[in-house]
């Protein structure tokens, strides 16, 4: 997730305008519009400042990727669109013949 999103998130859920949410932080609203729109990267230390200023704590977690869905993609892309409709149809008629065995 993006600074930017962050940002502007806490803000909303808080109910804050950007100049609000400037004045908690002792800036100026053009600071957080710039923020918010990417144009200038605030550091992490900012972010922080910025999401407990609109009056939440953040919180973070490190996640596996899990880039298997890219991999699918990437390998689907490969494919001819003839291929891709064939792949949809074993798709689509295996998944028949599983409901057919659970309901028969």
């Amino acid at each position: 997730m993006r600074a930017a999103h962050l940002i502007s998130e806490a803000r909303k859920r808080a109910r804050l305008t950007q100049a609000e949410l400037a004045r908690r932080l002792d800036s100026h609203q053009s600071v957080i519009a710039r923020w918010e729109t990417g144009r200038t990267e605030p550091d992490f230390a900012a972010v922080i400042r910025a999401v407990r200023a609109a009056g939440f704590e953040p919180s973070i977690a490190l996640h596996p990727i899990d880039d298997h869905d890219l991999t699918l993609i990437r390998r689907e892309l490969t494919l001819l669109p003839h291929q891709r409709l064939s792949g949809m149809v074993e798709a689509v008629n295996a998944i028949n013949d599983m409901a057919d065995a659970a309901h028969g």
